[in-house]
């Protein structure tokens, strides 16, 4: 009898151990397979049927479409460029190079995922067709709760947001494998 109890005791602390840390794996990152830029994260493979086990789940539990990596890729930015979370009560800059895509957007979305919007009432969400560039093909957009000059992405509200950054018909796999693209970077500037 005493062994049948040790035995229960054992097999029940494996399934909460392991159910537990499941739980977790799933709410708070995608699996394997990570690709970071500075402070960029995308999972390739996410959309791919060679996804792990771990990303399949978290893309179920979030009932997200994820883009295949032959459709584009998707980059998640939760700090910036010296490591503090994003919050909506700063400005930021982002500045630089974009990667080779077709098409890309940028969002602001809130920590459920969902897309912000700006105190307009708008989606926060600009197009790579809509941006100006300057001379050696550099982006600068402003992220801010104020209006901003040149290309601006409004948010609002108050809290920690993520920078969503999808490209469409890029090319971040090739013959070779793995291409790492160059990412603008999130320059915090004021804060109320």
């Amino acid at each position: 009898m005493r062994f049948l109890l040790e035995l229960f005791c054992v097999v029940a602390l494996g399934l909460l151990l392991g159910g537990g840390l499941s739980w977790y794996s799933i709410q708070n990152r995608h699996g394997f397979g990570s690709l970071t830029i500075d402070r960029w994260t995308a999972w390739p493979q996410a959309g791919s049927p060679d996804a792990d086990p771990y990303t399949k789940a978290k893309v179920a539990s979030d009932g997200e479409v994820p883009l295949d990596s032959a459709e584009g890729v998707e980059f998640v930015a939760r700090d910036d460029a010296q490591g503090q979370r994003l919050s909506r009560n700063c400005s930021y800059r982002l500045m630089g190079k974009t990667p080779v895509a077709r098409l890309w957007t940028l969002a602001a979305h809130g920590e459920d995922g969902r897309t912000l919007f700006g105190s307009d009432g708008k989606p926060s969400v600009v197009v790579s067709r809509n941006m100006t560039y300057d001379q050696e093909g550099s982006v600068s957009i402003g992220v801010s709760p104020m209006l901003a000059s040149g290309n601006w992405l409004p948010i609002s509200g108050s809290g920690p947001f993520n920078l969503v950054f999808r490209l469409y018909d890029a090319q971040i796999i090739n013959d070779r494998g793995l291409v790492r693209p160059q990412m603008p970077v999130i320059a915090r500037q004021d804060c109320v």
